[in-house]
Parts: C-alpha cells; structure tokens; sequence
C-alpha cells in the first residue's frame, strides 16, 4: 500500500511522469518533415523544381540514402563560392548518352519534403524548437514557488494534463503559426523535471537522495530519445503500412501521448503521496 512504500510510488511516479513529459515535449520533432508537408511549407511545394530549378536549397541538395545529387554533373559556383547553377551535361552524354544521363537537374533526387538549412521551411521548425524549449524556462522557474504552494503530485499531475491539451491539439496544426503556439505551449512540460528532482529529495534520505535524484532525472531524460523511435517506428510508420495517409497518420499518432499524459496525471493522484508521512505536502511540517 501506499502508506507501508510511499518513497518508491513517488520514485516511480517522478521518473515515468517526467520521461512522458520528454516523450510529449520532443514528440513533434522526428514527424517534422511531416507536418511541414501539411502546413505546405516545404521548398518544394513553395518553389516547384520544374519551375525554379536553380533553387540554393536545390543546388545543394544530396540524397542521404543514395549519395546523388541533384546536379548530375557538378555545380556551377560564383565568386564567392556559392552554388549559381548545375553544369551542362558533358559530352558524350549530351549526345549519345539515355534520357537520364542527358538530364542537367534530377528533380526526382529530390526528397518528399525539402527542408535544408537555409530555407523558409528550415526556419519555420528552428524557431518552433526554440519556443518550445524558451517556455519551459519560464515555467520552471515559476515551480519552485508552486511546488511549495501545492505540492508535487498536484503540480506534476496539473502540468501533465496541461500539456496533454496541447499535445493533442498538435493533431489541428495547420500553419506555422499554429505550429509554433503548440510548440511554445507544449514545452511547458518540460518543466516536470523540477518536480522530479523536488519530489525525491522529498522522499528519500540524504545517504541515498542523491541516487534517487540521478537515476530519476536520468530515466526521465531518456523520453527524448525513445520518442524518436516511439513516434515514427512505433505510431507513423505502421499507420502508413496499414494504408493511412501520411497527413492523417502523424495527426493521430500525437493523440497518443496526449492520452497517456492524462492516465498519468490520474495514477498520480490516486496513488501517490507527495511525502513520505503524509498525502499532501505542508511547508509548515517540513520546517520552513
């Protein structure tokens, strides 16, 4: 029960409530390409290649799976030393060679989605990044004030389905705008690490507190790194094999940790104690 192990329910409760937190905060980052897709922001979709095929981002352009690039026969550069254009297909290709060997540009090298460094598709997710990791600044230096007030379970219950609104709401992104609000708001959630690292110092004895803490923190940070496989080999990729289109799938697939961001806050409150003697935390009793 809860009143005979209180300090491991709240060990447990930190670490899985804080490695949620990462796995919402950095869910919208491997499905980028995506849901610049469905914002229309790619270059591709701005500056069609047929059209404009001397593009920077174009001229630049190398496909990571196969090392082809998209001008076939090198780059013309500039004074500078800035890409201009794609060589002229050389001889004998230009005369006897296949219809692909004759070709100057390969559009079709071209991934789905093109969103390198430089262009307006780059900057829009950039800055998104950096309002969804700026809010969280804010917040955690808010916590410690809230934290003392309400405790941890309350607090890390109320950030958790904070930002479960807000991740799911990720699924109506339909413009950079949007997008970047979502992010911005979505990064509250990041500030659970404080309540984290609150909360077992709370829990546990200074001969251990530093273990506890560590390992906490350490579990938690893990989230970032398992939502870029949880998000895409888990959630989109499958959703795609089974014949979902790509807009639909990465949509529904944010929906996903919004709900286990409320299961979690819910477990926190039912079954969690903010200390090790009593349900809710008092200042008062701690000596302050």
């Amino acid at each position: 029960t809860v009143e005979q192990n209180p300090h491991m329910r709240a060990f447990w409760g930190a670490t899985v409530s804080f490695f949620l937190a990462f796995l919402g905060w950095f869910a919208l980052a491997p499905l980028g390409l995506e849901v610049a897709t469905s914002m229309g922001t790619c270059e591709n979709q701005v500056y069609p290649p047929v059209e404009n095929p001397t593009r920077l981002a174009y001229l630049k352009f190398k496909s990571l799976k196969t090392g082809e690039a998209y001008c076939q026969y090198d780059v013309i550069k500039n004074s500078d030393d800035d890409p201009i254009d794609c060589a002229e297909v050389p001889y004998p290709q230009n005369t006897t060679g296949t219809a692909e060997e004759k070709m100057k540009y390969r559009p079709s090298i071209l991934s789905s989605c093109v969103c390198t460094a430089g262009t307006n598709c780059n900057g829009i997710i950039a800055n998104a990044g950096v309002a969804a990791v700026g809010s969280t600044i804010f917040v955690r230096i808010a916590l410690g004030t809230l934290l003392e007030r309400f405790g941890p379970v309350n607090v890390q219950a109320g950030l958790l389905s904070f930002g479960a609104i807000w991740v799911a709401l990720a699924a109506c992104i339909s413009a950079p705008w949007n997008y970047t609000v979502i992010r911005f708001f979505i990064g509250c959630v990041g500030a659970t690490f404080v309540t984290n690292q609150f909360w077992c110092s709370l829990m546990f004895s200074p001969n251990v507190v530093g273990t506890a803490n560590a390992t906490a923190a350490g579990w938690g940070n893990l989230g970032g790194g398992v939502t870029q496989i949880f998000m895409i080999s888990v959630l989109f990729k499958p959703m795609i094999d089974s014949g979902i289109d790509p807009n639909t799938a990465w949509r529904v697939a944010m929906i996903v940790p919004a709900v286990l961001f409320v299961l979690c806050a819910v477990t926190l409150k039912l079954l969690c104690w903010d200390t090790p003697t009593a349900k809710r935390f008092d200042v008062a009793v701690m000596g302050k």
